[in-house]
């Protein structure tokens, strides 16, 4: 079957009443494809030829860009540079284009043709994202520790990060150490100010988890997002990638903060906390906002349910409801590595991701790939110590 085939083949298997993730895996294509195609059929249905490639031949021929505006784009972006928080990207240098009255302010694409013609663009590293990786929740809430930095003359500290994946709001507490109970103050008080999410998603920290000494136990900041009916999702081990939104910001809050700046003393650094935190939400523009500011895109948005409780100040939240989810990638050996503890899973589960959930109240891991449950294992929480 050819690719022509195989599109045709997607589309009518779809209207036939299949599931697109059966679609991909019987065609060993991705559900993004699956979707494209079905997308490219219904917008032109009666087209005998939608399920063949378009023209890439560009519809308009570029032109030459004016020597004036060339140059406002590079004095903007040298302006931009001076200040020690703003961004100075093609958005940013737009934006501050039209609030100097260039009328039309040039294209996103033309400014960065601009800055790569003349070597100011920095390459990045490509991570490659394998298929299949399961997305779990809508809202949700991305968590980092970093450090630990250090301020000269008073020693080290960490910062406890936060930013909401839906309208990029930020929020960052410096901590002298990683403690579990600085680490649920901060959430507490991001949670009081930017609203309760579906899912707090972290990393693999021992903060974050509980403690390696008893086998199956919960630490306070699992236990705190679960009183409050925040799910928590930990990622695979090694691929901080798939926390890419808070490790961005994690480089912004180094670059235009930690290393704009000298403190003299961790007090010192959290008074201007707040000023960057505010700055951020306020002018930094994202392209997967249409170009939005994380306070405008909170305010096309319902108001949130608050935090508003004082039971993160407990000594030892109860652990009675939620569940806990360890996405975890099966290689050949079919071991589910959890934390303290391995797990053999069904041998059609090999070199895919799977979803380990901890459910609570049933007292069971339940595995799922691609939202299909594939294993249950009694999972007994004991009774605490």
């Amino acid at each position: 079957m050819n690719e022509h085939q195989q599109r045709q083949e997607a589309v009518n298997r779809y209207f036939k009443g299949e599931k697109v993730t059966s679609i991909a895996s019987i065609l060993s294509r991705s559900r993004k494809w699956v979707h494209c195609w079905i997308n490219r059929y219904k917008a032109n249905p009666t087209s005998e030829n939608w399920y063949k490639d378009e023209s890439k031949v560009p519809k308009k021929t570029p032109q030459t860009l004016d020597g004036f505006i060339e140059q406002q784009i590079l004095s903007i972006r040298n302006d931009l540079l001076k200040e020690k928080m703003s961004q100075i990207g093609a958005v940013s240098i737009q934006y501050e284009c039209a609030k100097r009255g260039i009328d039309p302010p040039p294209a996103v694409w033309t400014i960065n043709r601009v800055i790569a013609k003349h070597g100011l663009v920095k390459k990045g590293k490509f991570q490659s994202t394998p298929k299949e990786y399961p997305d779990l929740f809508w809202h949700t809430h991305q968590m980092d520790l970093v450090g630990p930095r250090y301020i000269k003359g008073d020693g080290k500290f960490y910062s406890i990060n936060l930013i909401d994946v839906t309208t990029r709001s930020c929020f960052v507490k410096a901590a002298r150490t990683k403690s579990s109970d600085e680490i649920v103050e901060a959430i507490a008080l991001y949670w009081k100010i930017h609203g309760l999410p579906d899912a707090l998603q972290l990393d693999n920290e021992l903060s974050f988890r509980g403690s390696n000494r008893y086998p199956r136990s919960f630490g306070a900041v699992i236990r705190f997002a679960l009183s409050q009916g925040v799910a928590v999702v930990f990622i695979p081990v090694a691929e901080p990638w798939r926390n890419g939104i808070i490790e961005k910001f994690n480089h912004t809050y180094q670059k235009r903060f930690l290393q704009a700046y000298t403190f003299k003393s961790l007090e010192e650094l959290s008074a201007h906390e707040q000023a960057f935190t505010d700055f951020h939400n306020t002018h930094h523009r994202y392209s997967t906002l249409g170009q939005k500011t994380p306070n405008e895109m909170r305010n096309t948005f319902p108001s949130p349910i608050y935090y508003n409780g004082t039971i993160h100040l407990n000594k030892k939240i109860p652990l009675n409801q939620g569940s806990i989810y360890f996405i975890r990638y099966i290689r050949s050996d079919l071991q589910l590595y959890m934390p303290n503890e391995t797990f053999t899973v069904l041998k059609e589960l090999k070199y895919s991701y799977v979803v380990a959930e901890i459910n609570i109240i049933n007292c069971s891991l339940v595995i799922r790939q691609n939202g299909e449950i594939k294993q249950i294992i009694p999972y007994i929480i004991p009774p605490e110590w």
